[in-house]
């Protein structure tokens, strides 16, 4: 039996050594980096978005060296600028490895409102420590959604047009708006029709694109419609979802740093 004087070494052997540890500072780890945003006309979209849930998305890479380093996780951060001052506040835990069907490089921000500006970052962790430096800052403001009329549903009309509308000016920064058409082919949505047009008109608030486009201010930006005899674009048979984003114009063609996604519209060409 060990006598009272060898427990009382160990406990305080024990102590000591915890009280050792604690005074060296744990290894930093590394940060993710945010996924730089593209520009609108890109028909792949990547980096801080507009959500069509009146939200925002982020996205971002995780460190290569995030299993050696056993970081768990991000704690994402938010702030908006009051009086030329930053409050950045944790707002979320995203978790590393929750499942095959669990992303651990993105988030989707609910707890937005509309014309507020949102500044952005991150920090890993892991058992031991939180990483000392933050990742880069992103940022991104919403605007009002654009509201989709036609088509919707079971339709006949193989060349139908797309009509939307948008809330006239209100002090917002919109200045584009981008129709992505979607074609279901093999289980996947498919690109099949994006347009850019140009709010021209502060008055106006429909807005009707055709897949034979005659608009001076409408762009196309990516076709692969089909033709008939008569050289006239079409919608083939099957099913369709299509949305349209508002977006600010940024000098130069960047990437907007205001805007919103239309909720989805689906329609079936029987």
């Amino acid at each position: 039996m060990m006598s009272k004087g060898k427990k009382y070494y160990f406990i305080i052997t024990g102590i000591l050594s915890l009280l050792l540890l604690s005074c060296f500072n744990q290894p930093d780890i590394s940060v993710p980096r945010f996924v730089p945003k593209t520009p609108p006309d890109s028909v792949v979209e990547r980096g801080i978005d507009a959500h069509p849930d009146n939200a925002i998305y982020l996205e971002w890479e995780e460190p290569a060296t995030a299993e050696e380093e056993g970081i768990l996780g991000y704690y994402v951060y938010r702030s908006t600028l009051r009086d030329g001052e930053y409050d950045f506040k944790r707002i979320a835990t995203v978790e590393r490895n929750a499942g095959l069907l669990y992303e651990s490089d993105e988030y989707v921000d609910n707890e937005v409102t509309l014309d507020s500006t949102y500044y952005y970052y991150l920090k890993s962790y892991n058992d031991f420590t939180v990483s000392k430096e933050n990742s880069d800052t992103v940022h991104y403001k919403l605007a009002l959604k654009a509201g989709l009329d036609l088509p919707s549903g079971d339709i006949s009309d193989n060349k139908s047009h797309f009509e939307f509308r948008y809330p006239l000016r209100t002090g917002n920064r919109v200045s584009y708006f981008y129709l992505r058409l979607f074609y279901m082919e093999n289980s996947l949505y498919q690109t099949k029709f994006f347009t850019k047009t140009h709010l021209f008109d502060f008055s106006k608030s429909l807005y009707k694109i055709y897949l034979q486009n005659n608009d001076y201010h409408t762009t196309v930006l990516l076709d692969s419609l089909p033709v008939d005899g008569s050289g006239n674009k079409y919608l083939e048979k099957g099913n369709y979802r299509w949305r349209v984003d508002a977006v600010s114009g940024e000098p130069g063609g960047g990437p907007e740093t205001e805007g919103s996604e239309s909720n989805w519209m689906y329609f079936t060409v029987k």
